[in-house]
């Protein structure tokens, strides 16, 4: 058992804890047991004797005969007897109880005497007031006969005391116990929960530090390898699109470059009608030219990536560059019996790059001039920090609306030299947007097909002059 206690810190906190719960209570039993009758009975004598006070100065102002109902009450009130005395008079009030007190005689009392004299006589009497004693023995006579079973109470709950002391106490050395047992399988998950502040609590959060370091550690490399994989996915997507979008290039320029070199060979070798030199020339310069327009959209589009997050934004009036852009427009649109509606643009004031913006407004107008029929309506608002552009006559098919931000993507019915743009002008609007974290949206309304771009966080107040 010696040996058993040695080894375990949990036996020993349980008979020390036991050990002080015992000791402590019986010493608190003892010194309430000794202490608690004298003062009760200290109190008592307090009591009797300021109550007696009272009667004295009562009985002064009262006749001899109405003076033994009052003593009498008094003796009723306060289980006391009395006695009044003079030269002629001996009269008794109260009854002594003369039962055995604990010691097996009869009970103990108090004598209190006061002398007193009434309003109707000159005589001047004794009262002397007997107060028994015998509660005070009675409580501890009733402290020594619970003492056996106040004893087995302390020992009980001294004891269950002990056992759930002792079971909290040894709790954290046993958790760290537990514990480095999983650090030693590099099991990282766990904690000690211990609020300790002594040597267990500092070696608790020691491992908890440690822990959460090395955790952290192995968190990070993982986050770096998720990154990584995340970063290398992007990348063969970026070099996919980078493959499909060069393909295209090559593609959109393969065919007018194959058309502009047999129109040339063959005007060179005068075969057939190509000897009308004069006939063929302004098609091959308008060949040329809308390869031109390609290149030049294509170089917009390299810079864009390459250099976007360089661009200069200021706050810019967009109601300025909307006026300023309109113009180069209206004379396309009145060739084509098309009407620009601009009287809903309002002063709004946005943190852009105005010459990329400007290129956006210039794609839309273009894009909504280009596909709309004769008499349509292109309307362009700027209210609430909303910019839209609206051509009438029009509708995309539903699906094919996600597919217009892709490079070269063009709607069947309109890919021609005539209506067909290069496929760009959509794809350059949305990386323009994109840098300047705008967001956007087409879709087809009641007349038409509107383009929105909400302006939201690019919004400034206008600058003061």
């Amino acid at each position: 058992m010696a040996n058993r206690i040695k080894s375990s810190i949990t036996l020993k906190i349980f008979l020390s804890i036991a050990s002080i719960l015992i000791l402590s209570s019986m010493l608190i039993y003892l010194a309430v047991m000794t202490f608690m009758p004298k003062s009760y009975q200290v109190q008592e004598d307090e009591r009797i004797i300021t109550k007696a006070e009272q009667l004295i100065i009562q009985l002064q102002t009262v006749s001899r005969t109405e003076a033994s109902s009052l003593i009498e009450r008094f003796c009723l009130q306060n289980q006391t007897t009395a006695v009044l005395q003079s030269d002629n008079e001996n009269e008794q009030f109260g009854t002594l109880d003369e039962s055995p007190n604990i010691e097996g005689g009869t009970s103990k009392t108090q004598m209190l005497s006061f002398s007193v004299m009434f309003s109707d006589s000159a005589t001047p009497y004794l009262l002397l007031i007997s107060q028994p004693i015998q509660t005070v023995s009675a409580i501890s006579a009733t402290f020594y006969r619970l003492f056996p079973w106040i004893l087995l109470l302390i020992l009980v709950v001294s004891a269950v005391g002990a056992w759930i002391l002792s079971q909290l106490i040894s709790k954290p050395v046993l958790e760290i116990c537990r514990i480095s047992k999983r650090m030693s399988e590099m099991d990282l998950t766990w904690r000690c929960n211990s609020g300790r502040t002594d040597e267990l609590g500092t070696l608790a959060a020691s491992l908890n530090e440690m822990a959460g370091k090395l955790s952290s550690n192995m968190e990070e490399l993982k986050a770096a390898n998720r990154q990584l994989k995340t970063d290398m996915v992007r990348q063969q997507e970026e070099e996919q699109r980078q493959r499909v979008f060069y393909a295209a290039v090559s593609h959109e320029l393969k065919t007018p470059i194959t058309i502009l070199k047999g129109q040339l060979e063959s005007m060179i070798l005068g075969i057939g009608d190509y000897k009308n030199r004069d006939k063929y020339l302004p098609s091959s310069l308008d060949t040329i030219n809308r390869m031109e327009g390609l290149v030049k959209e294509i170089l917009m589009i390299s810079r864009l990536t390459r250099d976007g997050m360089s661009l200069k934004y200021a706050s810019v009036n967009l109601q300025e560059v909307i006026l300023d852009v309109l113009p180069s427009y209206e004379l396309l649109a009145s060739e084509k019996n098309i009407r620009i509606s601009k009287s809903e643009i309002q002063q709004t004031f946005a943190e852009v790059e105005e010459n990329s913006f400007k290129k956006v407004i210039s794609n839309l107008l273009s894009n909504a001039i280009a596909y709309s029929p004769p008499g349509a309506v292109v309307r362009v608002t700027l209210t609430k920090g909303i910019l839209s552009v609206e051509n009438t006559g029009v509708w995309i098919p539903e699906h094919c609306l996600p597919e217009l931000f892709t490079p070269f993507y063009r709607i069947e019915q309109s890919r021609n030299k005539n209506t067909g743009g290069s496929g760009l002008g959509l794809y350059i609007i949305k990386t323009i947007l994109d840098l300047h974290k705008m967001p956007f949206s087409i879709t087809n309304t009641e007349e038409g097909v509107c383009f929105t771009i909400n302006l939201g966080g690019s919004l400034t107040d206008a600058p003061s002059i």
